[in-house]
């Protein structure tokens, strides 16, 4: 009904993660965000990440992410995320479902390059620079 629509499934829609692989997997506009998963159940994100890595596309996972309104917390989330992060693919690389170039390779795109392109931040921050407010015009 809405092709042009991207879904962006926030939190690994815990705790109902296992049936999200699923949606990813099957539909090509949905998208899932890790973000809060990492606070909510750091285990549990650990073992999704892992699954969803050898069930769907890598390009459309974003790893990493929050929504807080103080700037503190992030400090300690991203220490949480990364970890997982890194336990996750070197488990893969471990049972042999990636090398470890691969899993090298995996970091940059899950980590920033899908989130810039799933919500084209290139344009929107340029679009940003251009506003009235920004340029001196408003």
């Amino acid at each position: 009904a809405a092709p042009d629509a991207r879904f962006v499934f926030m939190h690994i829609c815990y705790p109902y993660y296992e049936e999200i692989l699923s949606v990813a997997k099957q539909w090509a506009n949905a998208y899932i965000d890790m973000c809060w998963s990492w606070i909510i159940n750091p285990i549990a994100a650990k073992d999704f990440l892992k699954k969803y890595l050898v069930t769907a596309p890598a390009n459309k996972v974003l790893v990493f992410g929050g929504d807080y309104i103080p700037v503190e917390p992030v400090l300690g989330h991203a220490m949480i995320a990364r970890r997982g992060i890194a336990l996750a693919l070197s488990e893969l690389v471990e049972e042999g479902w990636l090398s470890l170039s691969q899993a090298m390779d995996l970091v940059d795109p899950i980590m920033h390059e899908n989130a810039r392109r799933i919500f084209n931040l290139e344009a929107k921050s340029k679009r940003l620079r251009q506003a009235p407010w920004a340029t001196g015009q408003a």
